[in-house]
């Protein structure tokens, strides 16, 4: 009964504080944080940043999202400046990064 509570709660937080943010540039969302940090450290090397982001693609793990897609988000986590998109229409979502959407 717990988990069942939990997972509606979590549910109801994140449809509460959902906005909708437009793509500024491409970007990319992963099913972790770990792994957009991991992208985002690589970023500034372009071949580099292309690999991983092709490879994790490749594996399932993240997805590329292009410049001027709508996205439903909420943040994730403020310390790595993530948000948390379309977790209501794909869940259980997608962890991108803050940086590459504005608020719409």
């Amino acid at each position: 009964m717990t988990t069942r509570f939990s997972t509606t709660l979590v549910g109801v937080l994140i449809a509460a504080s959902a906005a909708f943010y437009v793509a500024e540039v491409p970007s990319y969302g992963c099913s972790s944080r770990a792994e957009v940090v991991k992208l985002q450290g690589a970023r500034s090397d372009t071949p580099t940043f292309q690999r991983l982001l092709t490879e994790q693609v490749a594996y399932g793990q993240c997805v590329t999202i292009p410049r001027g897609a709508e996205v439903e988000g909420s943040n994730a986590d403020t310390g790595t400046s993530t948000l948390l998109v379309n977790a209501r229409s794909d869940p259980p979502g997608y962890v991108v990064p803050l940086a590459d959407f504005k608020h719409k």
